[in-house]
């Protein structure tokens, strides 16, 4: 999508399109630019680009307001201008290694800053495109670089904005909830793209988050997920649950159950379980329904005691490392 591109002619409607026809229409345009069928990158990802413009009534009635997703040739404006990461005194995510927590460690604490690793694979991998292409100095915000970025970079971005919106879906979770973002697999470190999204702590137990978008619908498939944008040979519910054991070994904890949040519109209309291995369970559940799902519990299982949750609570506090 070039800066003069718009979003509904990206998308093959007009802007009297309704909410209906935009969606099956950008569900076509994935499918017919996605590079595994055939299509080409930079199309597929200008066809993601003008979802993010217009995908929500929100979003629509602002990019209809000022009648263009992207600055004009020459002008300054962003879509991601107003976004910034936190200095050290607002979030332990900004560092490598043990994180500098609260103590004593108390519900409803937030730690980490969700997104922030991913939003600096960004930065360094549009810093390594800009230097091969000859550029002195470039600003990864302008939005003018849509098309021009390599598929894997700008990857990096919708990664981080997906993490951001669940973190701010948990806000709605309550009180007596923890949560962690961006959590280590492993006690000492290890490779920081194996990552636990979300860790969320509460009276109906304790679980492990997976955020994905890949700008279409999901479906439960032998086990798993897959949809629209999903590479044939991925397994996100296996690795997440790989993720997941892996971390429980290290920290002596168990998972009460995986989930998996995708966006409102990935065609899932209530959570459905996607698998159940050794009594954990693997869950699916759309971004809406996250906070009522994590403050009801998995279905046929008992609240957590109090004094469990507290011991488990200052137990990760002490023991999570942030990557």
């Amino acid at each position: 999508m070039s800066p003069s591109s718009d979003a509904y002619e990206v998308l093959g409607v007009t802007s009297s399109a309704t909410d209906d026809e935009l969606r099956r229409a950008y569900r076509r345009a994935l499918r017919r630019t996605h590079p595994d069928t055939g299509g080409v990158a930079v199309e597929f990802h200008a066809v993601q680009v003008a979802w993010e413009a217009v995908g929500t009534a929100e979003d629509r009635a602002r990019y209809d307001r000022t009648s263009s997703a992207f600055p004009a040739a020459g002008s300054s404006r962003s879509p991601w201008s107003t976004w910034s990461p936190p200095n050290s005194a607002d979030s332990a995510g900004t560092r490598t290694g043990r994180s500098s927590f609260r103590s004593p460690a108390s519900p409803g604490a937030t730690y980490g800053h969700a997104g922030l690793w991913w939003r600096k694979q960004y930065v360094t991998g549009v810093g390594e495109w800009a230097r091969q292409m000859g550029m002195a100095s470039v600003d990864p915000y302008d939005a003018r670089l849509a098309s021009a970025l390599p598929g894997s970079v700008r990857q990096c971005l919708i990664a981080a904005m997906t993490e951001e919106a669940t973190a701010t879906a948990l806000t709605g979770v309550g009180s007596s909830f923890s949560i962690w973002h961006d959590v280590s697999t492993e006690v000492a470190g290890g490779n920081p793209a194996e990552k636990l999204d979300h860790v969320v702590l509460g009276p109906t137990g304790l679980f492990a988050l997976l955020s994905e978008d890949r700008g279409g619908e999901v479906y439960v498939r032998g086990g798993d997920v897959t949809g629209d944008g999903f590479g044939r040979r991925e397994r996100p519910i296996r690795t997440l649950i790989s993720r997941a054991n892996f971390f429980s070994e290290n920290m002596g904890v168990r998972f009460t159950a995986v989930i998996m949040v995708v966006p409102d519109d990935a065609g899932i209309t209530v959570p459905t379980e996607v698998s159940r291995l050794r009594g954990l369970s693997a869950v699916l559940v759309r971004r809406s329904d996250l906070s009522p799902f994590l403050r009801l519990g998995l279905p046929g299982t008992l609240p957590v005691s109090p004094e469990t949750v507290t011991a488990a609570r200052e137990h990760l506090r002490r023991a999570v490392q942030l990557i």
